[in-house]
């Protein structure tokens, strides 16, 4: 999972970027990123940047206090964290963002989250704040959330509420778990993308986690995933390309040099780039060529189900309670990570491998959760059947996997009433 060096862009050296990532079996790793929301312990209000003891400054301090880490500024407000348990950075309405260093182990990863979730919890001890364990924040409007101090959300407000109905509450009041994968050629960063991606219903069903908003029930059991549905239609979801005969990293790149450019890096900070397509700002030379870090800057503004960078960042479940996080990258990592349990998961996704049935899946995942369906099937048939096909990856070899991780999953299984069978 390493980074690319500087270089001069062309759609030629992007193609690079993803090929030459790849990573051999052995070395494997896999990573997680999770968000929390944090409210005032004694009033219920959201908490302001800084101003009050119930702040995200003040959160970000107290978790440096306990920890350790380099603090990342912008201009005089701190943004983040960095340090060997991981980075924190802070999402638009001031959701702190837990990124954990790539580990060769599920239980490696597991410690640094149960590291995480202790110092989250002492910092809400400490200052008054509750961290809420749902993917939308349940009971206040958008209209009361806060913004950050961020130079890339002045830009994105803006640019994405032009875009979308529900962009602004997707930026302010939501909070999910993302896990990231390697993968050791093309072909088989084929095979998992389009694995993740056509489970992505059955990962929005099972993890759904966010049935209610501004206080009453939303009729969905992930509002989540139906706030990524009316964000921005250029950047969300899955395009067609992923359903098309012969996809692979390709025409991935080709339809993400299509998505429109948000911002760009220049010598006085991010400045806007009007959406004009990342493809033709590559025609640009001299002082306005664009960079490895406007690339970087731009994939990171691509929210699909399944995006990548150097690695697979599959990204359909809504945040969970501490006790069940763990669960999301356990799943991916047994059926991803084993060859025999991610055929199975490309045969399970195999009905919807069309855009507008797997569409309509997604809806009825978010709608229904485990209730719904994807094409003819039951989500939580399908579910039985992933989960059973997860654990016996774990338990048959899965890289970043031991013994221990499949009881793990059997016991989510259980908790969310699922008994996993094929």
């Amino acid at each position: 999972m390493g980074a690319s060096a500087s270089r001069q862009l062309t759609r030629e050296t992007l193609l690079g970027y993803f090929e030459r990532a790849v990573t051999p079996r052995s070395a494997w790793q896999v990573g997680m990123e999770l968000e929390r929301m944090g409210r005032d312990a004694e009033r219920g209000e959201p908490i302001p940047y800084e101003g009050a003891p119930a702040s995200v400054r003040a959160a970000l301090e107290h978790l440096r206090e306990a920890r350790g880490g380099d603090p990342i500024f912008e201009g005089e407000h701190l943004i983040g964290l960095d340090g060997p348990w991981g980075t924190i950075s802070l999402e638009p309405g001031g959701q702190v963002e837990w990124s954990s260093r790539p580990r060769s182990s599920l239980a490696a990863l597991r410690a640094d989250l149960d590291g995480h979730a202790a110092a989250m919890r002492a910092a809400g001890a400490a200052l008054g704040i509750d961290w809420l364990d749902t993917g939308v924040d349940p009971r206040l409007p958008v209209e009361r959330m806060p913004w950050m101090p961020k130079a890339r959300y002045n830009i994105m407000r803006p640019f994405l509420g032009a875009r979308g109905r529900l962009a602004h509450r997707m930026m302010t009041q939501t909070a999910s778990i993302q896990c990231a994968y390697d993968f050791d050629d093309a072909e088989d960063w084929t095979r998992k993308f389009k694995a993740a991606a056509l489970l992505a219903p059955l990962a929005t069903a099972l993890f759904a986690n966010s049935p209610r908003v501004d206080g009453a029930e939303s009729g969905y059991r992930s509002y989540r995933q139906a706030i990524w549905q009316e964000t921005d239609p250029a950047r969300c979801g899955l395009p067609d390309v992923v359903f098309a005969p012969g996809f692979g990293i390709a025409p991935w790149l080709d339809w993400v040099l299509r998505v429109p450019t948000i911002f760009r890096h220049r010598a006085r900070g991010l400045v806007p780039a009007g959406g004009v397509p990342f493809l033709e700002l590559l025609e640009r030379g001299g002082c306005d060529a664009m960079g490895d870090e406007d690339w970087e800057t731009h994939i990171s503004t691509v929210f699909t189900e399944v995006r990548c960078y150097t690695y697979l960042e599959v990204r359909s479940a809504d945040v969970q309670p501490d006790h069940h996080a763990m669960a999301v990258p356990t799943f991916w990592t047994g059926l991803l990570y084993h060859d025999d349990a991610l055929t199975a998961a490309l045969e399970l996704g195999r009905e919807i491998d069309h855009a507008e049935r797997w569409r309509e899946a997604m809806r009825s995942a978010a709608r229904d959760g485990l209730d719904g369906r994807a094409g003819s099937r039951p989500l939580r048939e399908l579910a039985a059947a992933a989960l059973a096909h997860a654990i016996d990856g774990l338990r048959n070899g899965a890289d970043c996997s031991a013994a221990d991780d499949a009881h793990a999953l059997e016991r989510f299984a259980d908790a969310v009433g699922i008994e996993p069978r094929r």
